[in-house]
């Protein structure tokens, strides 16, 4: 088994591999990951340009949309910045670069470990973000430290531009083994949950797992479970050739609409921490 990192001469851009992984990383968009690839085969695409469009980022202090695009802070609707589509969507981390990151080696994992700081919010936030690369598997962390004395609600998560097709007429399918789907209006969740049925598609949904775990497959290729600390995830499938499968911490507008039980109160002496696995299976012909 191989394990390095490269700082990519030509540009800011930061290559780890352990194994059959091989990760590109973007310390100047949060650290996102540009390129992922296991065996050699890209997983990660592009919908567009836009920051929202590509690759796999961190989501927070929020995740989603918000209802209004604000935020209550005692007592006052504070209006977030509108970024994609008229929604002030996915928090404040996507685009905002790494104060400064690190890669640690050993004989069995890589780990690319990337700090932020969000000074552009209702409190400023700490955040560092974790990427540890085995040979056959990904455990990913967030986590996020106000910086002042009080508390600060936050929902944490990750959004991957999975491709659909890996080749070998390999047509993702997802498993889902049991969950419920939040009804939404004006794509905000009303608090009301209803049986999940993957077969309906296309989503642009947010779902209740309590297994915590989805998979991909590609038949004939490669099968991805992706389980997280939490129980929420969002399901995107509408793109022609992506599909994204977003663990996260809670439902969007929870911070102050619906699930608002699923916000996290973090402090100094008690971060907000979202942990997620992601496995890799060959799947042979």
């Amino acid at each position: 088994m191989s394990n390095r990192f490269i700082h990519l001469s030509d540009s800011p851009l930061v290559e780890a591999v352990c194994g059959d992984q091989q990760l590109v990383f973007d310390p100047a968009l949060a650290g996102r990951v540009l390129s992922w690839k296991y065996s050699g085969i890209e997983l990660l695409g592009s919908s567009g340009s836009d920051p929202v469009e590509f690759g796999c980022y961190p989501m927070l202090p929020w995740a989603g949309r918000l209802a209004k695009n604000s935020i209550l802070h005692e007592g006052a609707s504070v209006r977030q910045k509108v970024n994609y589509q008229g929604w002030a969507i996915h928090g404040l981390a996507l685009n905002q670069p790494l104060n400064s990151w690190t890669i640690d080696q050993s004989v069995e994992c890589t780990t690319f470990t990337g700090f932020q700081t969000i000074s552009n919010w209702i409190e400023a936030l700490d955040v560092v973000f974790v990427w540890q690369i085995y040979q056959r598997s990904i455990t990913t962390s967030i986590q996020v430290t106000p910086r002042s004395a009080g508390t600060a609600r936050v929902i944490l998560g990750w959004h991957p531009w999975f491709k659909k097709s890996l080749g070998k007429e390999s047509h993702a399918e997802l498993v889902v083994e049991e969950a419920e789907l939040l009804v939404k209006q004006d794509s905000i969740p009303t608090g009301e949950l209803i049986s999940f049925d993957v077969n309906r598609g296309p989503f642009d949904d947010t779902l209740q797992v309590p297994s915590r775990s989805i998979t991909i497959e590609w038949p004939k290729v490669l099968r991805l479970q992706v389980t997280n600390s939490h129980k929420w995830f969002v399901l995107y499938t509408g793109d022609e050739n992506h599909l994204c499968i977003e663990p996260q911490t809670g439902a969007p507008n929870s911070i102050d609409g619906q699930f608002g039980d699923s916000a996290i109160a973090c402090s100094r002496s008690q971060p907000a921490v979202m942990t997620t696995r992601w496995e890799f299976t060959p799947i042979g012909d």
